[in-house]
C-alpha cells in the first residue's frame, strides 16, 4: 500500500472516531485531563501550585496544559 493511501486511510479513519466520540459524548483523555485542571483552577482562585498538588501531578504538567 503506497504511503499517500496510507495518509487517506488514516485520515478518513480519525473522521469516523472523531464523529464517532461526538455523537456518543465521549471525551478523550487529554480532554478529561484539561477539563479537570481547568476545574481545580477555579476552585482555587488560579493557584497553579496549589491546583497540581491537590491533583498529584507537577505544575509545569498544569501549565503545559493550559498552552495547548
Amino acid at each position: 500500500m503506497s504511503r499517500s493511501k496510507q495518509k487517506r486511510g488514516r485520515a478518513q479513519l480519525e473522521r469516523v472516531l472523531f464523529r464517532l466520540r461526538k455523537d456518543l459524548g465521549i471525551k478523550t483523555l487529554d480532554e478529561v485531563k484539561r477539563s479537570e485542571i481547568e476545574r481545580v483552577l477555579a476552585l482555587t482562585k488560579g493557584d497553579k501550585v496549589l491546583t497540581a498538588a491537590l491533583l498529584g501531578i507537577g505544575k509545569t504538567t498544569v501549565y503545559r496544559s493550559l498552552e495547548q
